[in-house]
C-alpha cells in the first residue's frame, strides 16, 4: 500500500500547510512513502457489519528506509531519546470528545444529544457521573468494543462542556 508524503502533515480539513518545516520535510514530487504493516496490531474492528480489520503501518521511502516524518518514525525516535537518557516514557492517553445531537443542517448549531431521562444537557455538570450515566448504554458499548481491541479503557468522565466527555486509557508505553 502507498500514501503521499503530504498526508502525514493534512490537517483535519484535509488543507496542507501555508508554510514552515512541513516544506523542507516533503519532496517537491510529494513521493509515495510506501507501508508496511505492524501485525502485532491486528484488531477486529468490532462495530463493523462485515467482517473488518485495522492494522498500523510503518511508512517507508522508495530505498526501504523509515520516513523519519511519519508519526510512528517520530514516536520511535522520542521513545529512543529517552532510552539514551535511561528513562522509560510511560503515557495515558486521554480521549475528549463531545456527544451532540443528530443534526442534518450544517447551518444550525450542535446541541448536545437527549439522554435516557429525555432531557439534553442545559448546564455544565463537570465530572457528574449522572451526566455519564445518561448514556450508559453508549458507553457499555465503547467498553466493549475497547476490550474487543485489546484497548485498556481506565476511566470514562464528563469534562466541563455539555455532552463533553474523555475516555482515559492505562498507562503503558507510548509504541
Amino acid at each position: 500500500m502507498r500514501l503521499p508524503e503530504s498526508t502525514v502533515a493534512m490537517g483535519v480539513t484535509g488543507e496542507l500547510p501555508a508554510d514552515g518545516p512541513y516544506y523542507e520535510a516533503i519532496q517537491s514530487t510529494d513521493r509515495d512513502m510506501h507501508l508496511r504493516p505492524d501485525p502485532s496490531t491486528v484488531r477486529i474492528v468490532p462495530w463493523a457489519s462485515e467482517p473488518t480489520a485495522q492494522v498500523l503501518h510503518d511508512c517507508f521511502d522508495p530505498h526501504g528506509n523509515l520516513v523519519p516524518f511519519a508519526p510512528r518514525s517520530v514516536l520511535r525516535r522520542v521513545c529512543r531519546l529517552f532510552a539514551d537518557e535511561g528513562w522509560t516514557p510511560i503515557v495515558a492517553p486521554e480521549v475528549e470528545f463531545y456527544l451532540v445531537a443528530r443534526n442534518t443542517d450544517p447551518d444550525m448549531p450542535l446541541r448536545p444529544p437527549v439522554g435516557r431521562s429525555g432531557r439534553a444537557e442545559n448546564s455544565r455538570q463537570a465530572y457528574s457521573i449522572d451526566a455519564v450515566n445518561e448514556f450508559d448504554p453508549l458507553f457499555e458499548e465503547v467498553y466493549d468494543f475497547c476490550e474487543q481491541m485489546q484497548l485498556n479503557a481506565d476511566t470514562l468522565i464528563h469534562e466541563i462542556g455539555a455532552g463533553q466527555m474523555d475516555i482515559n486509557f492505562c498507562h503503558a508505553h507510548p509504541l
